[in-house]
């Protein structure tokens, strides 16, 4: 008897366990019930996914705290009823005045950053010298004068009024404060915004029974009323950029009047990749390339008959987001400074050619190959669509939880710690320069199935969102999973030889992956940050909108909301 197998209770998936979110005219996914309803009510009052999508975005920029905010940054993808597909890139900037030698740097690395130094003090992941140019509100500004159809003033009312009259904080914002209390206590804006009477953290709503207390932001509701009255120009050359410099110079960081004032998003048409058959639109300038290229090696396998959580899909898995990362740490930097292969890391014959190291039975070593001759010359998210056929990725960030924890007097504006998404040791693609933009992690990404929009997908979680997106997308396409389930299925993370996997998988899949000779971290999910997607899709035979969140505990307030 005793040389039996052993018998396993079954896994905790066997589906999402909670349906799509379903509605005829429109839909908002995101991480926040006051986010989706602003969208939803700017679509209720005639606007498009255009103008519920940065109504949504400025209403995140309150009700997330910790993971955005108009100091921070972002991108966003687009799909218009006419066609059009645009993304607009609204990644902070350095300072002019930075330089690749800035940082002091000591003889250990980062973890899991294929080897970066670490900077002395960690000056550049909390403070004064760790913030870049914020890019958030020029970004949803600009996107609204262009593509959308409502006023400034109508799609930020909402997020105003939840500034000034306050909110109450669920758990994962207090958990995000409690997290971070130690750290930014000692900087006095930051704890007397999010500490009570400038104490105390604040307990999740869940545990208290009657009048709890609301989160209040007077100073940043006034700083979106100036923006909402005079645009960007507020935040970039009046009282608010004003008073950023003087905080900025005053703490010894770099960002001056003149890198606000000559702060511009970028805005282009991209070319859509594409994925058995769909088109994919995506930024070729930050993550989704990474996004892409999993999807390009994946392409050339059968993962639909292979099945989903079988031993050989995860491995398959697991080797394409291993050597789609190499890549990423080796070649990825702003293309403005840097000549980056776009293409060739892209490309059908690359692809082809890393499937090569790939083997089925044994896990491949995970080192950056060489794009070069195919190239030709030449951390929150919400996802909204509408009847119209209009489809929009919002992904924005501050970095780390709460940024650089610097909080500028009077605005109630958190500063981003972008500078941590920059390489600290001179002569590498990402390294630091003046105005260099770092390789953001965020992947906002539409897919359209015949030029029709189809679906529209984001995640907030660092380094892991462009992989939680590609398995969001493999598990609709090549799986057929609605969206909930898609989301809410098990994933995979790599970006060295460690494989950190899902223990929902069946305990096949690890047996399989450790056969094969893997690194092996068989993790919880509730314990480890996969990446939380939101996702909508555009039923192709109904023309009904799919709304689907990842809600699991400290996530529970994400909702779809649609009507």
């Amino acid at each position: 008897m005793s040389d039996q197998p052993l018998v396993y209770q079954r896994r905790r998936w066997i589906g999402a366990g909670r349906p799509d979110c379903v509605a005829e005219n429109g839909m908002v996914a995101s991480k926040h019930p006051l986010i989706s309803e602003a969208g939803v009510k700017m679509m209720r009052k005639g606007g498009t996914a255009v103008d519920a999508a940065i109504a949504a975005a400025f209403m995140d920029c309150v009700v997330e705290p910790a993971s955005n905010g108009i100091g921070g940054e972002g991108v966003m993808a687009i799909h218009l009823e006419s066609g059009e597909n645009i993304i607009v890139d609204y990644v902070g900037r350095p300072a002019k005045s930075c330089t690749p030698d800035m940082y002091e740097l000591t003889d250990d690395t980062e973890p899991g950053w294929m080897g970066w130094r670490k900077v002395k003090g960690d000056a550049n992941v909390y403070g004064y010298r760790a913030s870049t140019t914020p890019g958030t509100v020029a970004g949803l500004t600009e996107a609204l004068e262009r593509y959308g159809t409502m006023s400034l003033r109508e799609v930020m009312a909402p997020a105003i009024a939840v500034a000034r009259e306050g909110f109450v904080p669920g758990r994962g914002i207090t958990t995000s404060i409690a997290n971070r209390l130690r750290l930014f206590s000692g900087f006095p804006e930051w704890r007397r915004i999010y500490l009570i009477d400038g104490q105390y953290p604040y307990r999740p709503s869940s545990v208290i029974a009657k009048n709890p207390p609301k989160l209040v932001q007077s100073d940043l509701a006034k700083s979106l009323a100036s923006i909402a009255e005079d645009g960007s120009d507020a935040f970039y050359r009046g009282w608010i950029a004003e008073a950023i410099a003087e905080e900025m110079e005053r703490g010894g960081g770099l960002v001056t009047l003149e890198d606000l004032d000559i702060y511009e998003p970028i805005v282009h048409e991209p070319e859509p990749g594409s994925y058995r058959g769909y088109d994919v639109v995506y930024d070729p300038s930050h993550s989704g390339i990474t996004m892409m290229q999993i999807l390009k090696i994946l392409e050339g396998y059968d993962l639909a008959g292979l099945g989903f959580g079988s031993p050989e899909t995860v491995h398959l898995m697991a080797e394409a987001v291993g050597l789609a990362f190499a890549d990423r740490f080796k070649y990825l930097g702003d293309p403005g400074h840097v000549r980056v292969p776009q293409k060739a890391l892209v490309s059908d014959g690359y692809a082809e050619e890393l499937r090569g190291r790939i083997r089925l039975d044994e896990a491949c070593a995970v080192e950056p190959g060489d794009p070069w001759r195919h190239e030709p010359e030449c951390t929150t998210a919400l996802a909204v669509g509408d009847r119209a056929g209009n489809l929009v990725c919002v992904n924005q960030t501050l970095v780390d939880g709460f940024g650089s924890g610097i909080v500028v007097p009077g605005t109630g504006i958190t500063m981003n710690n972008a500078m941590y998404g920059l390489n600290p040791e001179p002569g590498h693609a990402n390294s630091i320069d003046g105005r260099k933009r770092r390789i953001q992690n965020v992947c906002p990404t539409i897919l359209l199935r015949d030029g029709e929009a189809f679906m529209s997908v984001g995640a907030p979680g660092g380094r892991k969102i462009q992989v939680s997106v590609a398995h969001v997308v493999v598990n609709v396409v090549d799986h057929g999973m609605g969206i909930q389930d898609a989301i809410e299925a098990p994933r995979l993370f790599r970006e060295t030889s460690t494989v950190y996997v899902d223990n929902r998988y069946p305990p096949e899949v690890r047996e399989g992956l450790l056969e094969r000779g893997h690194d092996l971290v068989w993790v919880d999910r509730e314990r480890y940050g996969w990446g939380r997607p939101v996702g909508v899709i555009v039923d192709p035979e109904t023309g009904l909108l799919h709304g689907g969140v990842q809600c699991h505990q400290y996530m529970h307030e994400s909702i779809a909301i649609g009507y």
